[in-house]
């Protein structure tokens, strides 16, 4: 006893000590990456070397502190230090920027607004004329004067004057009024001269609405609309004539008037409630505010440009002056700004930091304000690099080789069988769950009843069959029916499938073979079931290696096994395939596979068994007629009576309902029939 007691105490250490092994390693790998990702966190952001032109003109990085390690020709390696506080000549550099760019969005508002102002004069010119024909007014000597004089800006002229009249059609404003005048209601020919100048009105009036004067004053707006209907109304209305002379006239007054309104010159500008002349009063503010705002910023550039007269700026990999630099294309200088301005909002968070760029290309600024130093190494950081790429290996290596000891050096376990073992009372399919195959359950009640009771036979000289083969098509209930007898037998009961003997090893299929049976003879009597044993036991002689293939080789061992020279007394094997045509027809004969089990599709009385046994599971309404729903369904196998009994427990609760009822049997019996509904 103390000797073995000894061994024990000695084991016990070996057996813990690779478990706290791999927690030590284990928390070395995470104390590593936490201090690489610490060290990491603690580097400025700079990344590429344009960066590098931003940070050297705004004066932000440590210039002693900077220094570039060449990798060849093309790349190299940058490193350095931020200032811990703005420098006073960065930010006069900044301010200098700030303007200049400010100075560039100026110029170009500057000529946008000068465009624009061109454009408008063109609509003003032609308003204007529309204008004056429609009025009638005749061109003054010097012209008709829309926008004064006093608007004219030094490098802006931006008076607009008509000095060109527009051609006279007659119809115009003076025109309707002569033409209204000669017409007498007691004369003759009023009518055929009443309906010209009533064409002529109608036709003045639309064209005061037209777009081409463009009148924007809402008020004017409104009482053309009024006047439009009153000559409209008049025109249809049964009146005199003398009454709608009266409305006509009234009419012209209120064209002339609004006329006259038109043409009031209003802080010296004619024309100003139409829409293009108060477009162009507003740009000529908008004009004349950028005007003010850039000469205030040429000030304050000027100012400025005297504290960075000397600098040299790096500008696109280019070595510029300042004054170079403001002749640079505004664009480019913009875009180029948005950089330079993300580097100085930047530098809030990177003071003090280091940084480091590596493998980034050479430009100017890196070879004219950095030190060029050779590579020095870095074993250090040899070491964070490979620790944990080695530690994971280790890792590894104890997981796989604890994992070999424990398999007791039996690596090669695939060669055993993989066939599953079920002991009495470990499932709960029985007889009582298998329905519409009768006859099948009666020949297979009676395989159970010979294991439970084999005296019963053996005293008439009768055995037990060999084997026992369930035929019939997909979902018929051949798998269901070995459940079943795995769940009445009163013995040992072996499932494995076809395709589990099958491997890419020659000689595993075999192997496996016969230690399934080897298993089964140390606890026979017993029943092994192969499932799909077509997979296996398919006619020899059709593989790509003759009769030397893999499969055959395993169809061989199976066939020694069930009835060779070494006859397995005790051991019964069920399978089950829907393609006994491919069978090979040595395994099919008697001695081997004694008794076939056809399994056909269920007739109207099996599928109403089925569904009754389905039934149990699923709450459903009383009115659901099982017989009717049977009687639908022929040619339906017993899995799809129950994926059809599923489907229609799945819609009754989509539907909200707490019982199936016969609306989602039916939907549920087309479904699975014949597929969705399409709608």
């Amino acid at each position: 006893m103390t000797d073995n007691q000894n061994n024990k105490n000695n084991t016990t250490p070996k057996k813990g000590f690779p478990t706290t092994f791999l927690l030590f390693l284990l928390a070395v790998v995470l104390v590593v990456i936490t201090v690489q990702n610490f060290m990491s966190t603690k580097q400025a952001k700079v990344s590429f070397s344009h960066q590098v032109e931003h940070l050297v003109n705004l004066d932000l990085v440590v210039p002693d502190e900077s220094r570039k390690v060449s990798l060849n020709d093309n790349l190299v390696t940058f490193s350095g230090k931020f200032r811990e506080r703005e420098s006073d000549l960065g930010k006069k550099r900044y301010r200098y920027l700030e303007l200049l760019e400010a100075n560039h969005e100026l110029t170009r508002g500057k000529e946008e607004v000068a465009a624009n102002l061109a454009s408008l004069r063109g609509k003003i010119q032609e308003a204007s004329g529309w204008y004056l024909k429609l009025s009638g007014i005749s061109l003054p000597a010097g012209g008709y004067q829309v926008i004064g004089s006093a608007f004219d800006l030094p490098e802006q002229k931006n008076s607009v004057v008509i000095d060109e009249a527009p051609r006279n059609d007659g119809n115009n404003l003076r025109d309707l009024r002569t033409q209204l005048a000669e017409i007498n209601p007691a004369g003759g020919n009023v009518g055929d001269r009443l309906d010209r100048f009533e064409i002529g009105l109608t036709a003045m009036i639309g064209n005061f609405r037209s777009p081409v004067l463009g009148i924007g004053s809402e008020s004017m707006k409104q009482e053309l609309k009024n006047i439009q209907q009153d000559v409209s109304e008049a025109q249809g209305a049964d009146i005199s004539t003398a009454n709608k002379l009266a409305i006509y006239q009234q009419s012209l007054i209120q064209l002339q008037s609004m006329v006259d309104t038109l043409g009031q010159p209003v802080e010296g500008i004619r024309l100003s409630e139409l829409r293009s002349v108060r477009e162009y009063k507003s740009e000529m503010e908008r004009y004349a505010l950028v005007v003010s705002e850039l000469d205030q910023n040429q000030v304050q550039l000027d100012k400025v440009r005297q504290a960075v007269a000397t600098t040299v700026w790096f500008f696109n990999n280019q070595e510029l002056s300042t004054r170079a630099l403001e002749k640079q294309d505004s664009e480019l200088f913009t875009h180029w700004f948005v950089n330079a301005k993300e580097e100085w909002a930047q530098f809030k968070t990177n003071k003090g930091l280091l940084f480091k760029a590596p493998d980034q290309p050479r430009n100017l600024v890196l070879e004219k304000t950095f030190k060029s130093e050779q590579p020095a190494p870095n074993y250090f950081s040899y070491v964070l690099t490979i620790l944990p790429i080695a530690l994971i290996i280790l890792l590894l290596y104890f997981v796989f080789s604890r994992q070999l000891k424990g398999m007791g050096g039996g690596a090669m376990n695939f060669a055993k069988s993989p066939a599953k073992m079920l002991q009495t009372g470990h499932t709960k399919v029985t007889f009582k769950d298998v329905a519409g195959i009768d006859e099948a359950k009666e020949e297979l009640e009676e395989i159970v009843e010979f294991l439970k009771n084999p005296s019963k036979f053996t005293i008439l000289g009768g055995q037990i069959p060999k084997g026992v083969l369930c035929i019939g098509p997909p979902g018929t209930g051949k798998t269901l029916v070995a459940k079943a007898v795995a769940g009445e037998a009163d013995c040992p009961f072996y499932s494995i499938a076809g395709s589990d003997f099958v491997e890419m090893f020659v000689g595993v299929g075999a192997s496996r073979i016969r230690d399934m049976f080897d298993q089964a003879k140390k606890n026979a009597p017993c029943i092994i079931f192969i499932d799909e044993i077509d997979a296996v036991g398919r006619h020899r002689g059709s593989g790509v290696g003759g009769g030397h293939d893999e499969r055959e080789q395993t169809l061989n061992q199976l066939l020694v096994e069930m009835d060779g020279f070494d006859t397995n007394e005790g051991v019964i094997l069920m399978a089950a395939t829907n393609r006994p045509d491919v069978l090979d027809k040595a395994l099919l004969r008697p001695g081997r596979f004694d008794r076939r089990v056809i399994i056909s599709l269920p007739d109207i009385k099996g599928r109403f068994e089925i569904l009754k046994v389905h039934a149990r599971k699923i709450k459903i309404d009383p009115t659901v007629d099982l017989m009717s729903i049977a009687r639908s369904t022929p040619g339906a196998s017993g899995a799809d009576l129950k994926n059809l009994l599923n489907e229609a427990a799945l819609l009754a609760a989509r539907n909200g309902r707490s019982a199936v009822t016969s609306q989602e049997m039916a939907e549920a019996r087309d479904k699975v029939l014949y597929g969705k509904e399409r709608r």
